[in-house]
């Protein structure tokens, strides 16, 4: 039978407990927002839209064109998970309670003055507003919006992923959403380099040696490095365009099947802190540390 994304999470954040120091502690809030995702939409449902042209997206692919399917979001559905993932919050952690209060006046006003339909773009205006209106910090309003949008995305795009030639593809951003990728692995059955798209985990292989932000193939401004000789995650970096990505070496994690990125990334931001530290920034956009951190752990 096949496994449900939700068990497929749950049985990552247990893997990932055992092969990253520290996940253990964040690993219940991450288990129960997931939870919450999980629940939300069993409850609320949300229907595909209709697939890409198999043909038409096969042309554009092969003319190096990515799809760039960025569908609005209903603002009450996306209004309505923000609030679940709120009440998540509060549960695992009651001092943000009054943080997760404030946060649902704004939701509440940002509902009222929002047509029914916002684009992502609006929804990241918003993500900065409370970061800089209330006491959200930003490494957990990237996580709140992160997941809000992946989880609807991957839903409403599902029916053209299915069918998209990302074998045609070579460049750095997403062929499927146009999205610039924070991470992705180095595949368990060959080693080649694959990024995953956050928001709509599109996967496709890329050049190893070349930035997908830059496209810089200078193998002298292209390294990575580890942690204490721990490989099983790799910060990628480029000197000509100081940014950075992750990437995780399946080889290493014993999995069969698939293996969820998106919980190893957040079991491994501690590695977001060591780049952003060293000066690189996320050629993603996602910003997954907060600014005092950086100033912290430079002194």
């Amino acid at each position: 039978m096949t496994k449900s994304l939700y068990e497929k999470c749950q049985e990552e954040i247990t893997r990932c407990k055992k092969l990253y120091k520290g996940f253990s502690d964040s690993s219940p809030f991450i288990s129960s927002a997931c939870s919450a995702v999980y629940e939300y939409f069993k409850e609320h449902p949300v229907a595909p839209l209709p697939a890409y042209d198999k043909e038409e997206a096969a042309d554009m692919i092969r003319a190096g064109n990515s799809l760039s399917l960025n569908p609005n979001l209903k603002t009450r559905a996306a209004v309505g998970l923000l609030k679940k993932l709120g009440e998540v919050i509060a549960k695992t952690n009651p001092k943000l309670k009054a943080t997760v209060n404030e946060l649902d006046e704004h939701l509440d006003q940002f509902l009222l003055d929002s047509p029914e339909e916002v684009a992502k773009e609006e929804l990241f205006n918003l993500r900065d507003f409370l970061i800089k209106e209330t006491e959200l910090e930003e490494d957990l309003a990237t996580f709140l919006f992160s997941i809000m949008l992946t989880s609807f995305y991957r839903q409403y795009l599902q029916a053209t992923s299915g069918v998209l030639r990302t074998d045609l593809w070579e460049r750095g951003d997403c062929p499927l959403c146009g999205t610039k990728p924070h991470y992705g692995q180095l595949r368990s059955e060959d080693g080649a380099k694959q990024l995953e798209c956050w928001l709509c985990v599109t996967q496709w292989l890329h050049t190893r040696i070349k930035c997908p932000y830059c496209n810089n193939t200078d193998m002298e401004k292209l390294g990575f490095f580890t942690v204490e000789d721990d490989e099983k995650v790799r910060v990628n970096y480029c000197q000509k365009c100081c940014q950075y990505y992750k990437i995780f070496d399946a080889r290493k994690f014993h999995a069969d099947g698939g293996v969820v990125l998106a919980i190893h990334n957040l079991a491994s931001l501690d590695y977001d802190l060591l780049a952003r530290r060293e000066g690189f920034t996320p050629g993603s956009g996602l910003e997954w540390v907060n600014k005092d951190e950086i100033v912290e752990a430079q002194d």
